[in-house]
């Protein structure tokens, strides 16, 4: 081919993949003005943040109220030796094996003690990184949203296993028989919650970038990946805030800002990012909406898409054959939420779902969800509390006996009567414990 031919070639093959491209992430100039569905409470947007790869124990497990480290733990490090939960000083660690298998082994049937030997297995040293904490000495936002909105200390990823798994519960509430990050080639396809807000004219928005080895979730749906009018609302994360700002968030947003490259790990807060580096840009997200005309009605869910292999010494209820998985936090902020409180009751990344569902009047997609906590316990509305929906919470069993074998793939908008949970729970989770080594009082000045 000659040096010109060559050069055209080049020049196509540009201009398809900034087409193709274009197909996924448009400028924020061709988003237009929201339409918002009123709902049955006084919440007109919710916005889900959720980061990644942090364990309850690992960023609150001094806090006060909470159900934290117990005070005496020591764990096996996997080298004839013990590890007990330690105050980490500074704001990074290394990544610590977090695939399904290193959970399945660290949750021990339900014993939760091998954490450190499965870190050490990997690399010296990593036991006991697994069992270290940080506290409000180097998150002090967090801690002061935590004091000063609703803190969930009985909050579960949705499945023993990694990202993409636990992020696909988040918005369909479950992950087909997926159990790592590897998606298949050409997808997994489910229905999900924007497939049910699309249908009924309810706007929505996912806030997310593509990375080498990544995408925003919903684009391995190939449904989704296929309906330009949904791609259209796959959008990238640095269009966020001029959306803010112009009041032009929908009636549902995902914000997801996972990724692989360095900036993107402090972002997201994945090891060895800096938390305090996303610590900083999550609460930039938050202080725009505060600061915005849309706060008044709004409610932001901030968590973390499943522990990252640090230690939670609380044995996750197995409710089905793929989970609950550990502990991660959940902060609630809204004028509606409950302030300076402490939730226990148990609610895993299918109760975002049930929330949604419960404010617009979705039917489930799963069992899992239809089951899940509804998370209007972490709410106060003017004239009185909102009546529960049917589900509120599944039991399940910390100590099974064995993991499940794998499960078969739920179906889609299952008919009602398959709706059912072996057990409901009826009341909140366990009570606090006594934190090891109780940490000052966060300031119950708002950051926000």
């Amino acid at each position: 081919m000659s040096p010109r031919g060559l050069f055209v070639l080049v020049v196509a093959v540009f201009v398809a993949l900034v087409a193709v491209d274009a197909l996924f992430f448009e400028g924020p100039g061709a988003t237009p003005p929201p339409t918002l569905v009123p709902g049955t409470t006084p919440i007109q947007r919710i916005i889900v943040l959720m980061k990644e790869n942090h364990a309850f124990d690992n960023y609150f497990g001094t806090f006060p109220g909470a159900d934290g480290i117990p005070a005496n733990v020591t764990l096996p490090d996997g080298a004839a030796g013990t590890v007990s939960p330690h105050w980490i000083n500074g704001t990074s660690t290394p990544d610590l094996p977090h695939d399904r298998a290193d959970m399945v082994a660290s949750y021990d049937n339900g014993r939760n003690d091998l954490f450190a030997s499965v870190a050490e297995a990997s690399g010296a040293g990593l036991g006991n990184v697994s069992v270290g904490y940080y506290d409000g000495r180097q998150l002090a936002a967090y801690w002061s949203l935590a004091a000063n909105y609703t803190l969930a200390d009985r909050y579960f990823q949705s499945m023993l296993g990694p990202t993409i798994p636990n992020r696909l519960y988040s918005i369909a509430g479950q992950a087909g028989n997926l159990t790592s990050d590897a998606v298949p080639l050409g997808g997994i396809d489910m229905s999900t919650i924007f497939d049910q807000l699309q249908a009924r004219g309810i706007t929505w928005r996912y806030y997310g970038d593509r990375s080498l080895v990544s995408q925003p979730v919903p684009l391995y749906i190939p449904h989704i990946a296929a309906d330009p009018a949904m791609t259209a609302e796959v959008v990238p994360l640095s269009q966020l805030m001029d959306d803010i700002a112009s009041d032009r968030l929908p009636s549902v947003t995902y914000i997801d800002p996972k990724g692989e490259f360095p900036s993107q790990l402090d972002r997201s807060e994945h090891p060895p990012g800096d938390i305090s580096i996303g610590e900083s840009w999550t609460m930039s997200v938050v202080s725009a909406v505060k600061a915005s005309p849309m706060w008044s009605t709004t409610a932001i869910l901030l968590t973390w898409d499943e522990s990252g292999g640090f230690y939670d010494h609380v044995p996750p209820p197995q409710v089905d054959s793929w989970g609950y998985g550990f502990r991660v936090p959940l902060i609630v902020m809204s004028p509606f939420a409950k302030r300076g409180f402490v939730d226990h009751e148990v609610m895993d990344h299918t109760s975002i779902l049930k929330l949604i569902a419960t404010n617009w009047g979705l039917p489930p997609l799963t069992p899992r969800e239809a089951n899940a906590s509804d998370m209007l316990s972490a709410f106060s509305f003017p004239n009185g509390t909102l009546a529960r929906a049917s589900g509120t919470g599944l039991s399940g069993s910390a100590t099974p006996g064995s993991v499940p074998p794998r499960a078969t793939l739920v179906s889609p908008m299952a008919a009602p009567e398959e709706r059912r949970a072996d057990s409901f729970l009826t009341g909140h989770g366990a009570g606090p414990r006594a934190g090891g080594g109780a940490r000052r009082a966060p300031s119950r000045a708002d950051t926000g």
